[in-house]
Order: C-alpha cells, then sequence, then structure tokens
C-alpha cells in the first residue's frame, strides 16, 4: 500500500508536458550520477597511522576513506585536484600520498598495490586532460598508471 501511494506521488510530481521515454532515462541516469558512490571501486586497506583496516573509495573526481563497520561512515575525502603527490614503494608495497601538506601512506589488504596505483593514475589523467583535448597523451597516461614496469 505505502510503495503504491509512494508511486503515485512521484507520478503526480513529473511535469504534464509530453516526457519522452529518452528524457526519463537521461533524468536517471543523471540522479544516479550525483549519488555519492557513484562509480566508486572500494578496497580494504590499513593506514600507517591507524590500528584497523578501513574503505578506500576510488572514484573519478576523488578519494574516499570509510570504517569498515557498518554503516561505513565517511571519514575523510581528498579531491584529485587538491592531490599534491603520490608514489608507490614497490618492495613493500604500500602507497604514500600528500595532500595539504599531510602526508598518508597505506597498503592495500583487498587486492594487489598495483590496482589501487592503477585506479589513481587513471582517475588523475582524466582530471587533468581538458575536454578540448582531442588527441590522448598516451606517454602521460603510460607515465602516471605504469609505474611498476
Amino acid at each position: 500500500e505505502n510503495l503504491g501511494h509512494l508511486i503515485l506521488e512521484s507520478h503526480n510530481q513529473l511535469p504534464k508536458r509530453e516526457t519522452t521515454a529518452t528524457e526519463y532515462r537521461l533524468q536517471y541516469i543523471l540522479k544516479w550520477e550525483r549519488l555519492m558512490d557513484f562509480g566508486m571501486s572500494y578496497f580494504i586497506v590499513k593506514f600507517d597511522k591507524s590500528k584497523k583496516e578501513e574503505l578506500l573509495g576510488i572514484a573519478r573526481t576523488h578519494m574516499s576513506r570509510f570504517d569498515l563497520s557498518p554503516p561505513h561512515d565517511l571519514l575523510k575525502t581528498w579531491h584529485w585536484t587538491s592531490l599534491q603527490s603520490w608514489n608507490v614503494n614497490w618492495e613493500i608495497k604500500k602507497l604514500t600520498f600528500n595532500v595539504d601538506g599531510d602526508s598518508h601512506t597505506f597498503e592495500c589488504h583487498s587486492a594487489d598495490i598495483k590496482i589501487v596505483h592503477e585506479y589513481i593514475g587513471g582517475y588523475i589523467f582524466l582530471t587533468l586532460r581538458k575536454e578540448s583535448d582531442t588527441e590522448l597523451d598516451k606517454e602521460m597516461f603510460y607515465k602516471l598508471t605504469g609505474g611498476w614496469q
């Protein structure tokens, strides 16, 4: 009953003009993309200054640190535009990044550190790329994502 009422209420809030199915799909996609964890990939990590494992979410515009225990509270978010530097120590498999003068180091427990490195490098590449760029800077892409080679 309650679900039916919610559906009718939502339907009544739709614009009265004729809207095509394609327009409704586009509206749905745009709302979906605005969800906090849209396109986020999660890794179980342990930061050097932490006593327990946490979740690291990596998305197109940012990287977020979450509590591993439900309800997975958001602890911190770092945007790629504020990232000053990052590197991987391949011998001990730890990644260090610097944001706003603070250094953060972690090891990944759910995947090889190479995978995390590739995600970060790929998203930084996309952040640096301008929409007017028609040519793909392959050298820069490989430099950001292939440092383990």
